[in-house]
């Protein structure tokens, strides 16, 4: 009894062993085929931003604003960014996933009982 006991703890770590291998290794090829650099982030960083538009904006509108460029900030993590513009999406165009009619390729077959 004590070998099945004996082998199934060796099981166990031999695969926790090869999951932190695995991650240990993922992790190396993320940071050397990344697509981030970090002195292209420093330089992109450091251009001077053009001059903000004179249109004055509602407080409404400023606040939508603000609110996108928080989340915008929260998603990529630094702030270093200017929102140089907010424009509505144009939402009367469907997509193409509501525009297809699906296909059934099988029935359920129900007995008349």
């Amino acid at each position: 009894m004590e070998e099945y006991i004996q082998i199934t703890i060796i099981g166990v770590a031999i695969v926790f062993l090869a999951l932190a291998m695995l991650f240990v290794i993922f992790k190396i090829l993320g940071r050397l085929f990344s697509r981030e650099d970090e002195n292209k982030l420093t330089a992109v960083s450091k251009k001077p931003a053009p001059a903000a538009s004179s249109r004055v904006f509602e407080t409404e509108e400023g606040e939508v604003i603000a609110a996108i460029t928080a989340a915008v900030t929260a998603f990529m993590g630094h702030s270093d960014f200017k929102v140089r513009s907010v424009a509505p999406v144009n939402l009367s165009a469907t997509s193409q996933w509501k525009r297809r009619e699906p296909t059934v390729y099988w029935k359920v077959r129900r007995s008349k009982n």
